[in-house]
């Protein structure tokens, strides 16, 4: 029950996120999907952190320039890859997070909530990539 609770959680985060980009610029938009999938990889590197995984530093600062060098490549005129970006996190999530060694650091509920809020920002940035390319 708890996991279809922080499912929900993730999805209704995910809308406020799409909600508040609404009246924004492409552009806009763009950046602060990328600056919001960089803080979700950030937020793995706090996890350990507090939890003294520094072992696993290393691995979660790679997610953060993984993740972060797939936003930045994406303003190429790239903006799908923005989309695979966050439709990759999920992955990151679940087999470092939830059934991985980062389970030991990072909490569950978090891993949860992004897989459903991850998967979210995709498919609304898939439609948005999609509904661009048919105006042009």
């Amino acid at each position: 029950m708890m996991t279809l609770l922080w499912l929900l959680v993730g999805f209704i985060g995910s809308g406020l996120l799409i909600k508040f980009t609404k009246d924004k610029s492409r552009k806009a938009q763009h950046n602060i999907f990328g600056v919001a999938l960089i803080i979700a990889a950030v937020i793995y590197v706090g996890f350990a952190l507090f939890k003294g995984a520094t072992t696993w530093l290393f691995i979660e600062l790679c997610g953060v320039v993984l993740y972060g060098g797939m936003f930045i490549l994406s303003k190429r005129n790239l903006p799908y890859l923005l989309a695979i970006a966050w439709l990759t996190h999920p992955v990151w999530d679940t087999a470092l997070h939830l059934y991985g060694a980062g389970a030991s650091f990072a909490p569950t509920w978090y891993a949860i909530m992004c897989i459903s809020f991850d998967i979210t920002v995709a498919s609304y940035l898939f439609m948005q990539v999609y509904r661009y390319k048919q105006q042009n």
